[in-house]
C-alpha cells in the first residue's frame, strides 16, 4: 500500500463508524416504526465520531502516523465533543440518563476490551442499545425497551460477529503482546467456523424476522470469514467489515429491501 493512500484509508477507516451508527439507526426505524430525532441522531453520531477520534488518538499500540492524521483526530474529537455538548440541552432527562450509564461503561471500556469474550459482547450491546436510544425519542429510562426488541437479537449477533473478524487485523501483533483474543486464543480456522456459526444463527432470525438488509450482511460476512488474509490487512480488513455491517442501512435508504 502507498505511504500516501495508507493514511487516507485509516482515517476513512476510523470514521466509518459513523456511517455504521446511521445504518443501525435505519434499521431500528423501519422495524419499530418510531421517527427518528434530529437531535438524537446528530448527537448520536457525533458521539461515535468523538468516542472513536479520542480512542485512535490514545491508543499507544497505533503505528507511527503522519502529524496531519493525528492532528485530525484529535479536531474531530474536539468539534464533535463541542457540538455535542450542546445538543444534549435539547435532550429529555431519560435519554440523558442513557448518556450517562454509556459513559461510565465507557470509563472501563478500555480494559474490558482486553476480555476476548466480552469485547464482542459488549460492544456490540452498546452499539444496539446507543442505535435504541438515542436518534429516538427515548420514553424509558436507560431505554430500556432496547431488551425487548425483537430486531435487538440479530442486530448484536451481527456486530459480535463483525468484532471478531476486526481481530484478525491485529492477529500477529497480539500473538506477540500476549493479547488473548478470540483467533489468537482459537486460530484462525477455528475462530471462522464459530464466527460463521454465528452469522447463520443472525441470518436465520433476521430472515424469520423479514429483516433481509440483515440476513444479507450476515451472507456477506461469512463470504468474507472465509479470507482470513483479507481481513488480516491493516485499514482494509475491518473497513470491509464495517461496510458489510453498514449494509441494512444502504438498502433501506435505496428501498432495496
Amino acid at each position: 500500500m502507498k505511504s500516501t493512500l495508507k493514511p487516507i484509508l485509516l482515517l476513512i477507516h476510523y470514521w466509518f463508524p459513523i456511517a455504521l451508527g446511521w445504518s443501525i439507526a435505519l434499521v431500528i426505524h423501519r422495524a419499530t416504526g418510531l421517527p427518528i430525532s434530529p437531535s438524537g441522531i446528530f448527537l448520536y453520531l457525533l458521539g461515535i465520531l468523538a468516542a472513536y477520534s479520542l480512542d485512535r488518538w490514545l491508543d499507544p499500540t497505533e503505528e507511527l502516523r503522519p502529524s496531519w492524521l493525528t492532528a485530525t483526530l484529535f479536531v474531530g474529537f474536539l468539534v464533535s465533543a463541542t457540538l455535542g455538548a450542546l445538543i444534549v440541552v435539547w435532550l429529555s432527562v431519560k435519554t440523558i440518563s442513557v448518556i450517562v450509564l454509556f459513559s461510565i461503561i465507557t470509563i472501563f471500556y478500555r480494559q474490558a476490551k482486553k476480555i476476548p469474550f466480552l469485547k464482542a459482547g459488549l460492544v456490540a450491546i452498546i452499539w444496539a442499545w446507543a442505535g435504541a436510544a438515542l436518534p429516538f425519542q427515548n420514553q424509558n429510562w436507560f431505554a430500556w425497551q432496547f431488551w425487548t426488541m425483537r430486531t435487538s437479537l440479530p442486530l448484536v449477533i451481527l456486530i459480535a460477529a463483525g468484532v471478531i473478524l476486526c481481530d484478525f487485523k491485529d492477529l500477529k501483533l497480539d500473538s506477540m503482546d500476549g493479547v488473548r483474543s478470540l483467533p489468537v486464543m482459537f486460530g484462525p480456522r477455528n475462530t471462522i467456523l464459530a464466527t460463521s456459526a454465528l452469522l447463520l444463527v443472525a441470518a436465520a432470525i433476521s430472515y424469520e424476522q423479514g429483516r433481509m438488509g440483515l440476513m444479507i450482511s450476515s451472507a456477506v460476512l461469512i463470504g468474507l470469514a472465509q479470507f482470513p488474509f483479507l481481513l488480516s490487512l491493516d485499514a482494509i480488513g475491518p473497513l470491509l467489515v464495517d461496510a458489510a455491517l453498514t449494509l441494512p442501512g444502504f438498502l433501506i435508504f435505496l428501498h432495496l429491501v
